[in-house]
């Protein structure tokens, strides 16, 4: 509870920093599923060949540039707590650059892990949010040691083999949270701009203080 607690605090303390650092890849994220919206109401192959022929050039456009500024999140959230901890003045802007000069590891190392948690997901879920949970530090080894891919992978999963319960059920809460602010916000909002905007907003919300709950534990391990 005192992880879960000191993650929020430290998110609020530094919300307009994490926002910025997060705004870049939320709006590219929007724009990627609103590019989608379309095919949802698509029901002959015809209509999902015509909007590819239409559309296509554009969405793969859009869908390289958001991959491209989501790994810059990804690493540059790592770097922009290790800032803040060691109280340094890297830029919001300079920790996505750190992050996006990692991109091809980073790239790797975010499909492997989602590949594995996938396959847990499907198995019985609570699985797939274990090796989430368990591999959770990965990023951190890329980007903050230069780690290779399976390297940092095979450290991440050995640095928490004695914390897996603790980072389960936090990473399980966060991720519950998370679909409950779905559902509500799919009840509530017609599907449309307004609604990924809002499910973009709750999940990069929810994303930063779990991820700083990462980060504490990464850094008490490197502490030890």
């Amino acid at each position: 509870m005192n992880q879960f607690l000191s993650a929020w605090k430290f998110t609020s303390n530094h919300l307009g920093y994490l926002v910025a650092l997060a705004l870049p890849v939320a709006f590219m994220e929007v724009s990627v599923a609103y590019l989608l919206l379309p095919i949802q109401d698509a029901t002959q192959p015809e209509d999902l060949i015509e909007y590819i022929n239409s559309n296509g050039s554009l969405f793969f456009l859009t869908a390289a540039l958001a991959t491209v500024i989501q790994m810059g999140f990804v690493g540059g959230i790592w770097v922009a707590f290790s800032s803040i901890e060691n109280d340094g003045d890297i830029s919001p802007l300079d920790a996505q650059i750190t992050g996006i000069k990692k991109f091809f590891p980073l790239l790797g190392a975010t499909i492997i892990v989602g590949l594995a948690s996938l396959i847990g997901f499907i198995f019985l879920i609570l699985p797939g949010i274990y090796l989430m949970a368990r591999l959770s530090l990965t990023f951190g080894y890329i980007v903050l040691e230069d780690k290779g891919v399976f390297e940092s992978i095979g450290k991440s999963w050995e640095s928490t083999d004695e914390h897996g319960g603790r980072l389960f059920s936090l990473t399980l809460s966060f991720v519950s949270l998370t679909l409950l602010i779905s559902l509500v916000v799919g009840a509530v909002i017609e599907p449309g701009l307004v609604n990924l905007t809002f499910l973009s907003m709750a999940e990069y919300l929810l994303a930063l203080p779990l991820a700083y709950i990462y980060f504490t534990l990464y850094k008490s391990l490197k502490n030890l």
